[in-house]
């Protein structure tokens, strides 16, 4: 009985090795959305929001309500594409370690 908790153990030390590593790749993984040549947003894997970058040529106050909108609405595609990126990756590790899919983890 010991004997299979001990394996249950190291299974479970394996998948979270194997998902430490996933999320350290996803971290490093850039994902960079542009609304034309006005806004950039740059983010990771993670959802972390890394670089935001505005064409000085278009800041003026005429722009203000715009750039906004722009903002928002890159940031918010910017932040889609890695998440699924993220589900991807983890659907992936799910397959690779033939574990269950459980919505909401994997």
């Amino acid at each position: 009985m010991f004997e299979q908790f001990g394996n249950i153990m190291e299974m479970v030390k394996k998948v979270q090795q194997n998902v430490d590593m996933a999320q350290e790749q996803l971290k490093q993984e850039k994902i960079e959305v542009s609304s034309g040549d006005v806004i950039k947003i740059i983010v990771n894997g993670q959802q972390e929001l890394i670089a935001i970058q505005l064409n000085s040529k278009y800041l003026t106050a005429d722009n203000a309500a715009l750039l906004q909108d722009l903002l928002l609405a890159t940031i918010n595609n910017a932040l889609a594409k890695s998440r699924d990126l993220n589900q991807a990756a983890m659907g992936k590790l799910a397959t690779d370690l033939n574990l269950p899919k459980i919505p909401g983890v994997f």
